[in-house]
């Protein structure tokens, strides 16, 4: 298990005990309190302060949790706006979420020290959301691009500065074999499990989802 997929796991495994704790404390001594404020013992002031001061704990413990939750459905659409618009950009997030800027930068700050994205970085210059997987994808698939198409080019000008005999064997065995050499992977795009991002990989290969690393397979 990746990473990020363990974090969000771990995550989800963390908010429902805080919630869980949290709320049987605060039920449990906000009662007890209030049950010792109403029942004429107000004798035991310092009792019934230590009391407020567990229930209130309880409550902080509770709003943890609810925290964690807000924050993996929003990492969910931050990846779906990211599947959508890679440039990663906060002032789109923002827009696409119905939100301030300054929030998506806090909770993309959240998201990074929880590990919830793999390697990931805020820009704060370009105000932006680096993800080095992804942008090292789209740079191998440009230079991929590319080099096809110097090679194609290449191809054609050497074709034209030389005169070869027509209708040989060889002339017709070249254009198969300049074409196999031309072949580009077939790319197809899947959803991860783990995140919901849409992410492409080569047919017939397992990949990596390009926000949190889970393995993606055909």
């Amino acid at each position: 298990m990746n990473k990020s997929k363990a974090s969000i796991v771990v995550s989800q495994i963390i908010e429902k005990v805080e919630k869980i704790v949290g709320f049987c404390c605060a039920a449990l001594f906000g009662y007890l309190a209030l049950y010792a404020m109403f029942d004429d013992q107000k004798e035991l002031i310092e009792e019934i302060i230590m009391v407020w001061v567990f229930c209130v704990i309880g409550i902080m413990i509770f709003r943890a949790g609810r925290k964690r939750t807000k924050m993996r459905l929003e990492f969910k659409k931050y990846v779906t706006q990211l599947s959508v618009d890679p440039s990663g950009s906060l002032e789109n997030l923002a827009s696409a979420t119905g939100t301030s800027v300054d929030t998506v930068k806090k909770n993309l700050k959240y998201m990074i020290k929880k590990k919830f994205f793999t390697n990931a970085f805020i820009n704060e210059q370009a105000n932006q959301l680096v993800l080095p997987a992804m942008a090292q994808k789209v740079q191998q698939q440009a230079q991929t691009s590319g080099n096809t198409v110097s090679g194609t080019i290449q191809s054609e000008n050497t074709a034209s500065n030389t005169i070869q005999p027509e209708n040989t064997a060889s002339d017709t065995a070249r254009p198969e074999n300049e074409v196999s050499n031309t072949i580009q992977p077939e790319f197809v795009v899947r959803i991860c499990p783990c995140c919901g991002g849409r992410s492409r990989i080569v047919k017939g290969e397992i990949g990596e989802c390009d926000f949190c690393g889970s393995p993606l397979s055909e």
